[in-house]
């Protein structure tokens, strides 16, 4: 589903590279329209708080997340920066919490074939502070385990849906 690099910077700072794919039996611009409304999209993120909609290209969310011994509220400002309908979209994000801050740049394509969508996907993460100084097995196991879930929740909500219609 996924691979990821995670590059070491001085101070506790660590880079994550993710990518993948995903498979879903809805149409590209189904797909499209559920990541791009923050508020199905927000059914789908683990440890979410809160949701804030700035505009129609920026939103804030307010996100518990931990690794290992250190849990925190990050508050993360998204927005979506490059946008096709149906086939392209590219966020960047930038936050933070107690225990450390976050950068990133997510970037997803969208394909559709005989009544399926795939989705490649990246998204690299600038991560700092105390957060940023666990290791890399750590690091990289937690969040390979959120986006899973983070995947898993958009199937099931894309696919909920499809069997609604």
């Amino acid at each position: 589903m996924f691979n990821n690099r995670i590059s070491h910077l001085p101070l506790g700072e660590k880079i994550m590279d993710f990518k993948g794919t995903f498979e879903v039996g809805v149409s590209s611009n189904d797909v499209y329209s559920f990541l791009m409304d923050p508020e199905k999209l927000s059914l789908c993120i683990p440890g979410l708080q809160k949701l804030d909609k700035v505009s129609d290209v920026e939103f804030i969310v307010l996100v518990r997340a931990g690794v290992a011994f250190i849990k925190d509220d990050f508050t993360i400002k998204f927005k979506l920066v490059e946008s096709e309908v149906g086939k392209h979209a590219k966020f960047t994000g930038s936050g933070s919490g107690k225990s450390g801050t976050m950068d990133l740049v997510a970037v997803m394509d969208l394909i559709e074939a005989s009544g399926k969508t795939t989705m490649n996907w990246s998204a690299t993460v600038n991560v700092g502070g105390k957060i940023g100084s666990l290791g890399q097995r750590v690091m990289s196991s937690q969040a390979q385990k959120i986006i899973k879930q983070m995947f898993d929740s958009i199937d099931a909500n894309l696919n909920g849906a499809k069997q609604k219609a």
